[in-house]
């Protein structure tokens, strides 16, 4: 029996939007990644599905910056450049009724002055959340053996709504990667639900290899939705993983739901609740 080499390429993003969906509040997204996962036994799970004598490598794809929009507004901040900063902070509708409604020149310059400040403030914790999800996934390749996290592309954030867009460019490295290091692997074992990744599947089928998909089913037994099926469809073959198996391997715990008398807050005792960072005055 021919002795099979694997390695698996991991879309980081799809799989941390399979987490939040399968689990709910039982993960906190603000976390990036389960803090107690057990990543060894979940590759280990996925090369016993596939039937490989050898893990070569665990590739694990994320975003290497955040692109901020709009873009710049500490210079312009630190310049005093207040033309061009409420051209740019009235391209969110409702600062632009704001600014309209006030008539003194002073008191208009003062709110847009705050209001790119507190731009900047979103992008300066941003940036420091950003460098603690890298730190994570050093210490994650560190802690595992044959882990290796690759950074291409980013990821856009829109700093008036502090809501992210589409990655880019992460899909593309993984699926260079996957055609790139054919020569090392004899199965690949992809965990996505991204159906871009399609095309690069079907040519390295054509080359001899064996592809493998990883899925997710949730609680109720079902596929997560997405580009799975699609992909699957594609794969030689799907590794399906039942809901109660990646919890233990993510270590999740279910959170107990509060009674009705725990829940409502004490008349006695007022309830303090984190203020987040505003962009809108």
């Amino acid at each position: 029996m021919d002795f099979e080499r694997a390695c698996i390429f991991i879309d980081g993003e799809n799989l941390r939007h399979s987490l939040v969906d399968l689990f709910g509040t039982d993960f906190n997204p603000a976390d990036y990644l389960p803090k107690h996962a057990a990543w060894d036994a979940f590759f280990k799970y996925m090369e016993g599905q596939a039937n490989v004598d050898l893990r070569l490598r665990a590739y694990w794809y994320v975003v290497d910056e955040i692109d901020f929009w709009p873009y710049g507004i500490s210079k312009l901040l630190k310049r005093k450049e207040y033309k061009t900063l409420e051209r740019i902070v009235r391209q969110h509708k409702p600062n632009a009724a704001i600014l309209d409604a006030i008539a003194s020149p002073a008191a208009k310059q003062a709110k847009i002055e705050s209001i790119a400040t507190n731009l900047v403030k979103t992008e300066t914790f941003m940036k420091r959340r950003f460098e603690g999800w890298q730190e994570i996934q050093n210490g994650i390749a560190h802690a595992f053996d044959s882990v290796e996290f690759r950074r291409a592309g980013s990821i856009w954030m829109n700093l008036f709504t502090q809501k992210f867009g589409q990655e880019k460019g992460v899909d593309v490295k993984l699926a260079t990667d996957l055609l790139k290091l054919e020569d090392i692997y004899d199965v690949g074992i992809i965990v996505s639900g991204d159906g871009d990744y399609v095309p690069a599947v079907q040519v390295v089928k054509d080359w001899g290899k064996h592809i493998v998909n990883v899925s997710f089913l949730k609680k109720s037994g079902g596929l997560l939705p997405g580009g799975a099926r699609r992909l699957n469809q594609t794969t030689d073959r799907a590794i399906e993983v039942a809901y109660d198996d990646m919890k233990k391997f993510m270590n999740v715990a279910t959170k107990a739901k509060p009674s009705p008398a725990a829940a409502a807050p004490s008349a006695a005792a007022p309830v303090s609740t984190p203020v987040p960072i505003k962009t809108d005055p």
